[in-house]
């Protein structure tokens, strides 16, 4: 959460990258891109985007991004179960209803903008590394995470939380985004030793960057631009390129959102393929890695980029997603005749 993707992938004053495990995973396991984030850049709508694959309506504002206005479809849903723990802030709005889910939040007291936030993205992994303890004298918490189709969301708040408190240019911040690269390779390493069968797909992200004031909501790119890494099951390989592209130094305006520009030299990843994505073109690729149905009202579209298909399996992935968004434009185009209609 408020993670920016300069800030991840850039080196630090001493040409070390903050992110040494995630970076070994672009070069040597999966793939990685931009993903555009839409404004307004708050935590709740670009998480919508990333679970239900839509941009959400800016009237939940009323509801102050906290509760649903109307309860809607989500990767979440449609999985025969989903594990989350995180902030009481995001973890509720997809888990609270879900009738097929384990969840947990820390109390919203632990919020102190006052101290490193950095420990509440311990208390997810942790979390989630004791209920994997548990299971192993829990016939039924065993069995329930053997199932297929199982979706496990962590939710680290502590890149936001320190943003805002002590911006993102701050040593804390910074500090962060090692805790959060550190807290992937012990995710990774934990899953693979508990399952140990290569079953796992892996998405990394984050739902909004971080202004140089330490805010978000606008159409910046420093708010609109996080990082994207994928790597495990059904993710290709990375894919090295002969040739070397420009650093990108223009600045770009609200929704001017060039996709797989030159990759700014300082990230030194000029070799490795870059695949942006929308936002909302996440929820998609996370339904089609677990074998879900994409979400009901999802716009995104499928990034094959990412994908490790068949070409049969590939055309019937990209097809099923074309349908899924047209037959959503044709009941929309329904209703809006009908409204039309009954006007006059």
């Amino acid at each position: 959460d408020g993670l920016r993707a300069d800030k991840f992938f850039e080196p630090d004053e001493r040409g070390r990258y903050r992110a040494p495990f995630l970076r070994g995973v672009i070069e040597e396991k999966g793939r990685w891109g931009v993903s555009h984030a839409r404004p307004p850049t708050e935590s709740r709508p670009g998480h919508v985007a990333i679970i239900a694959g839509f941009y959400e309506d800016p009237s939940a504002v009323t509801k102050g991004w906290k509760a649903n206005p109307v309860e809607f479809d989500s990767v979440f849903y449609q999985s025969r179960h989903t594990i989350s723990f995180g902030s009481p802030d995001i973890v509720p709005i997809f888990c609270s209803s879900l009738p097929h889910s384990t969840w947990g939040s820390y109390p919203h007291e632990y919020e102190d903008f006052a101290t490193d936030a950095s420990f509440l993205d311990h208390w997810s992994f942790d979390q989630f590394e004791g209920l994997l303890n548990r299971s192993l004298d829990d016939v039924k918490l065993r069995q329930l995470l053997l199932q297929d189709k199982l979706v496990i969301f962590l939710h680290l708040l502590g890149c936001d939380s320190n943003g805002h408190a002590h911006r993102p240019y701050s040593s804390i911040y910074l500090n962060n985004v090692k805790v959060v690269d550190e807290i992937a390779e012990r995710m990774y390493n934990l899953m693979e030793s508990y399952f140990n069968d290569n079953g796992t797909a892996y998405v990394f992200t984050a739902d909004h960057g971080m202004s140089d004031k330490g805010s978000h909501g606008d159409g910046h790119p420093s708010n609109t631009d996080t990082p994207l890494v994928a790597w495990g099951a059904g993710i290709r390989s990375p894919k090295f390129l002969a040739y070397t592209d420009k650093p990108d130094d223009g600045f770009r305006f609200v929704d001017d959102h060039r996709h797989d520009m030159p990759t700014p030299q300082n990230w030194a990843l000029e070799g490795f393929e870059r695949v942006d994505v929308n936002q909302a073109d996440i929820a998609p690729l996370m339904a089609t890695l677990v074998g879900l149905p994409c979400p009901l009202n999802s716009v995104g579209n499928l990034p094959s980029h990412y994908l490790k298909l068949s070409k049969s399996d590939e055309v019937e992935a990209v097809l099923a997603n074309t349908k899924q968004i047209l037959n959503q434009f044709l009941r929309k185009s329904e209703a809006i005749q009908f409204t039309l209609f009954q006007a006059f």
